[in-house]
């Protein structure tokens, strides 16, 4: 994980502490992570798809 990826979760952990003052903090932390989690996980997919395309690209060249 990068250092900037580390500041910007810092950053949203701190907003969401003060957003979510009156909720229960384990539960809005295992939504955060989810959130993450399945964000990463998307992006992780797009970047497999895009790669296949590439080389298919160069073959046909």
């Amino acid at each position: 994980m990068g250092i900037y990826q580390k500041l910007c979760y810092k950053v949203e952990d701190a907003f969401v502490g003060v957003m979510a003052k009156k909720q229960d903090s384990e539960v809005v932390r295992e939504k955060v992570e989810s959130y993450r989690i399945s964000k990463e996980d998307a992006k992780k997919t797009t970047k497999l798809e895009k790669v296949p395309e590439e080389e298919q690209v160069e073959e046909v060249k």
